[in-house]
């Protein structure tokens, strides 16, 4: 059968077809699949028409298929047990067994908690499953694009219409200096915040400019002396010049390095470091992609 002529073609008539051979009769291929006798005797009558052969013979012991039928069913068969297993997987996903490679779009501050945890439980429970992570694009703006996830800063719970987001972490950000630093003895106030020299990460790193959206909107803008891609070399940035940064709260009883460092609470009172698990309302219902997101909040929740 020709592609057009497939597209024309009524695949339930193939269901009706499977169940009268199956029953061997008009009535009870009408029972199996909840039609009544005379839908199944219709569609019958289409199924000879299109295929070209009786397909059916009465006697006295029911409807014995042709030797051109006998020929179809193998290969109808087969057809739709595919189907049938395809539309199946749609709805399960087995991670031990799934080979599947998953993306995700991560904030620079979020890779030291999730990476080496997520790479344990995956060696655990799906040693074929592999993750590709990715740094924010160019349009951070956009919370959803090719990426399966997006584990991001998102402030003031502002998420596009096409996005779904699960919050997993909500912490205070700190001011870090070196010890001796000329504003360690200050009180912190948003414009002495501003007036300082900053280092920060890069925006593909973060994903958001949240810190320079909230002194904007004071009529502040701070000076960044140098961004760079990754938090690691940034502690030893900050120990040995006069430049500043943000870290979550949480980081300095972590962090050996942050523990030698002056830190005091970041004086925008609004700005909290909140971390979002975000994904495309479009793949919602995708069971990978479910999993995937479940392993991600367990994770999360185990470091709550």
């Amino acid at each position: 059968m020709s592609a057009l002529n497939l597209r024309r073609f009524d695949l339930n008539l193939l269901v009706i077809f499977q169940a009268i051979i199956l029953r061997r009769s008009v009535a009870g291929a009408a029972g199996q699949i909840g039609l009544s006798p005379s839908a199944v005797s219709h569609a019958l009558a289409r199924l000879r028409i299109m295929l070209n052969d009786e397909l059916f013979l009465r006697t006295p012991t029911g409807l014995e298929p042709t030797a051109r039928a006998l020929e179809l069913y193998e290969e109808i068969e087969t057809g739709l047990s595919h189907i049938s297993t395809a539309i199946e997987l749609q709805h399960r996903f087995d991670p031990a067994r799934s080979e599947r490679i998953f993306s995700m779009r991560i904030a620079d501050y979020v890779g030291g908690i999730l990476l080496p945890r997520l790479s344990e439980r995956l060696c655990r429970e799906a040693p074929g499953v592999s993750v590709q992570v990715l740094p924010f694009s160019v349009a951070e703006e956009q919370v959803t694009d090719s990426a399966d996830v997006q584990i991001m800063f998102t402030p003031n719970d502002q998420h596009q219409n096409e996005a779904r987001s699960k919050r997993l972490l909500t912490d205070r950000f700190m001011v870090v200096m070196r010890e001796d630093h000329p504003a360690a003895s200050q009180e912190m106030t948003a414009e002495l915040y501003a007036s300082l020299k900053h280092v920060k990460l890069s925006m593909a790193a973060t994903g958001t400019k949240l810190i320079d959206d909230a002194l904007a909107r004071r009529g502040l803008r701070r000076q960044v002396v140098m961004t760079v891609p990754s938090w690691f070399d940034m502690p030893e940035i900050i120990e040995k010049t006069d430049l500043v940064a943000i870290v979550p709260s949480s980081w300095p009883q972590a962090d050996a390095r942050l523990a030698r460092l002056h830190s005091v609470a970041l004086p925008l009172e609004e700005v909290s470091f909140s971390i979002d698990l975000c994904w495309d309302v479009r793949r919602e219902r995708d069971p990978g992609q479910r999993w995937f997101r479940t392993l991600i909040s367990e994770i999360f929740s185990e470091e709550a």
